[in-house]
Parts: structure tokens; C-alpha cells; sequence
């Protein structure tokens, strides 16, 4: 539905640009003819002028319409070059050559008409030895020699001398093209058309087939997302019904508030844990719980600190981003032998989350070494990748007694 839309509106764009270009072109001879009258007053409206100039337009206008719904699909959708380049070019030469017939001047108008506008002959009266067999056009037939030299003009003045003419000049034009200026021009005007229509075709087919590929990519984001968070769900719980394994024997009524608190959790997850952005407060109480959880299974020869404000801006963050580093924190870096420590803190502003996780680190099975990270970090950085590309920063930093994991993220505001 959003791909058909996004089609639907390219191609009014598309076609509002064309409807604009052609309605200009259209009111130019208009505007030409006024400017022209306006400067000098000699000159009268002539629909002549304009129809024929109009006419000289609807050519190239249906070379257009045919070079755009007929000839660009065969190169753009059918990938036909050789196809499209023949076809191109016969409508090209086509369109040229109708516009040779129709222009001022053309076969199309009295030769002869155009002969006598260009000799001046309409400025003498018919003599003796002339005849009139058109209106203001003198033919010359036998005469003396003396009398070329020698017109009266229409009105009075001084002798000046007459005009020859070559009966070469008279003789009709064959209607078939000459590689002249006229033609070179139209023919070029005719090729920057397509040129033109195939540029602007070509940008919308480009900016729909980038958006096309944005929602691909955007459908593709969300199902990796939603698969991240699915693994989450049960590494988490792996981990702490492990914990709750270990209290049952232990401490039965610890066990018991345990559960409470999964609960709480598993609540929270089940209802937060979908959505794409949550308020900050809501995965702060839940790292807090977690927390709390965790400090009811380990002695007190693990000291256990949490340093996070009691009062957040309302902002937005994606959820369980947060839990994954604290559960790491617990898994490696707490001991029931030797004394350890897991610090962390949390930062809020407007606009930016920094997240420290500090632990002691026990000694690892020569197994466990050969691992670089377990699944909840992977996916961790996969998600942090996924949703803020090029945005964030995370930093890890490990040496023999201690794991430092620092993390910074942009936040948006709450728009609900």
C-alpha cells in the first residue's frame, strides 16, 4: 500500500513538471507578441503568428507524449536498448521533418508569397512593358533595357533602380528536408526533449527505487529486532531460574520472594518488551528490580552498588537494551570464593544515556577463555548496531581482576 502511494504521487510530480514546462511554452508566443506590440506600435495581434507558432509546439509536444508513455518504458521497464534507440531515433527524424513542412517558410507556404515580400517589387506601379498578373507583384517580360533603370515609384520621388530577378529564385522548393540552420536547430531542440524527459523519468524512477529499498531494509531491520529481542527473553530467564535453583535449597523464603520479583519481570517483559521505544523510567525500575533479584541470591561478600537518579526526563530508549550488560556482569564477574564486586551507574540527559558497568573478574576454564563474548553481548552489539548506526558508543575494557563496559546512546524525546 505505502509502495503504491509513493508510485501514485512520483508520478503526479512527474507530470505536474511536464503540465508546467508545456504551459509555458505554450504562452510564450503570447507573451513574445506583447512584448514585441508593446515596444513597437507598428505591430498588431496576429493569430496567425500564434496558431502557427502553437502548432510548431504540438509537434514536439507529441513527440513527447509518444517518447514517454510509448518508447521510455521499452528502455526502462524492458531494458530494449537497441530497441528504443531505433524507435528514438525515426521519431526524432519524424518530427523534424513535420516541423520543416509547417515553419514560416516552409513548403508548405506560397513560394512565390515569400519571394515577393523579400524583393520590394510591391514599391513600383506596373509600366508599359509589365504586366500585372498579381497584386503588387510586377513580372518582367521584354522590354527595353533602358526602362529597368528607370521606375516611377507609388509615391513620387526620385527614379531609383528596379530589382532584378532570377527565375531560379522563383522555382518552387522540393517538400524534403535540407540539412539547413532551421533544421539542425529543431532537430537538436527535438533531441534536448527526450534528453529531458529521460533525465526527469529516470530521477523518479531512481528516488522510487531508493525509498522501495529503504522499506526493504526498514522490514528487514524490524524482523532482525524482534528475533534479538526473542533471543533475550530466554537467555534471561535461563539466568535467573538458575539463580532461583540455587536459593530453593539454600533459602526457601528467599526463593519464594524471588519468584515475586520474576514475576514483576516477566510482566514487564511480556508488555514492554515488544514495543520499539519505552520510557527511560520503566527500564530503569525494571534494571533496579533485576538488581534487587540478585542481591536476595549472593552474600554479602559481593558488594553490589547501583548509582542511578530517582527522577529521569521523560525520554525514550529501546527496551532490555540495558539488562544484557548486568547480566553479563553477574554471570562472570561474581565468585563464592573470593570477594567481588559489580558497580553500576547511570547517566541521564535529554538527549544522551551513558551506561558504566564495572565487575571483578574471576578466573575463567580454559574453555571459557577461548570466547570472546556470549550471546547476549552479540546480540547486544547487533541490536546497538541495528538501531543506532554510527550514533553510539561502546567501549570494553578487560584485563586480569576487572571488566569495564561503557556505553553511550542518543535519546528521543516522548511524543505520546
Amino acid at each position: 500500500m505505502e509502495y503504491t502511494m509513493t508510485t501514485h504521487m512520483n508520478y503526479r510530480k512527474e507530470h505536474i513538471i511536464y503540465t508546467s514546462i508545456w504551459l509555458l511554452l505554450y504562452l510564450s508566443p503570447l507573451a513574445s507578441l506583447y512584448m514585441r506590440m508593446s515596444s513597437n506600435p507598428n505591430i498588431t495581434f496576429s493569430w496567425h503568428e500564434i496558431l502557427n507558432a502553437w502548432e510548431f509546439n504540438t509537434v514536439w509536444l507529441v513527440l513527447m507524449l509518444i517518447h514517454n508513455f510509448l518508447l521510455l518504458p521499452i528502455l526502462i521497464l524492458k531494458r530494449r536498448t537497441w530497441k528504443y534507440l531505433v524507435l528514438a531515433s525515426a521519431l526524432l527524424i519524424s518530427c523534424t521533418f513535420a516541423s520543416f513542412l509547417i515553419r514560416p517558410g516552409g513548403p508548405r507556404f506560397d513560394d512565390m508569397d515569400k519571394r515577393m515580400e523579400m524583393s520590394d517589387c510591391n514599391y513600383y506601379i506596373c509600366g508599359e512593358s509589365d504586366s500585372c498578373h498579381a497584386p503588387g507583384l510586377c513580372q518582367k517580360m521584354e522590354h527595353d533595357p533602358k526602362e529597368d533603370m528607370c521606375r516611377k515609384p507609388i509615391h513620387g520621388g526620385k527614379p531609383f533602380p528596379r530589382p532584378r530577378y532570377n527565375p531560379d529564385e522563383l522555382r518552387p522548393i522540393s517538400p524534403v528536408p535540407m540539412l539547413g540552420p532551421g533544421e539542425a536547430v529543431a532537430f537538436f531542440g527535438g533531441l534536448l526533449l527526450m534528453g529531458m524527459n529521460l533525465g526527469v523519468k529516470l530521477y523518479f524512477k531512481t528516488q522510487e527505487d531508493r525509498e522501495q529499498q529503504e522499506r526493504l531494509e526498514k522490514q528487514d531491520l524490524e524482523r532482525q529486532l524482534e528475533y534479538l529481542r526473542y533471543q533475550v527473553n530466554p537467555h534471561f530467564f535461563m539466568n535467573t531460574l538458575n539463580n532461583i535453583h540455587a536459593l530453593v535449597d539454600i533459602n526457601p523464603e528467599r526463593a519464594k520472594t524471588t519468584i515475586v520479583e520474576l514475576s514483576k519481570m516477566m510482566r514487564y517483559i511480556l508488555y514492554e518488551g515488544d514495543k520499539k521505544y519505552i520510557p527511560v523510567q520503566r527500564e530503569a525500575l525494571f534494571l533496579n528490580n533485576y538488581i534487587e533479584l540478585m542481591r536476595l541470591r549472593y552474600s554479602s561478600r559481593v558488594s553490589i552498588n547501583l548509582d542511578m537518579p530517582e527522577m529521569m526526563p521523560d525520554v525514550m530508549l529501546p527496551p532490555l537494551l540495558l539488562i544484557i550488560f548486568v547480566e553479563n556482569a553477574f554471570k562472570h564477574g561474581v565468585s563464592y570464593a573470593a570477594p567481588s564486586f559489580i558497580d553500576i551507574k547511570v547517566e541521564v540527559t535529554q538527549d544522551k544515556l551513558k551506561f558504566r558497568c564495572r565487575n571483578s573478574r574471576q578466573e575463567q576454564k580454559p574453555d571459557e577463555k577461548k570466547k570472546k563474548g556470549g550471546v547476549g553481548l552479540a546480540n547486544a552489539r547487533r541490536r546497538l548496531d541495528l538501531l543506532f548506526p554510527n550514533q553510539y558508543s561502546l567501549e570494553i575494557k578487560e584485563n586480569d581482576k576487572e571488566y569495564d563496559v561503557q556505553l553511550e546512546i542518543p535519546l528521543s524525546k516522548n511524543n505520546s
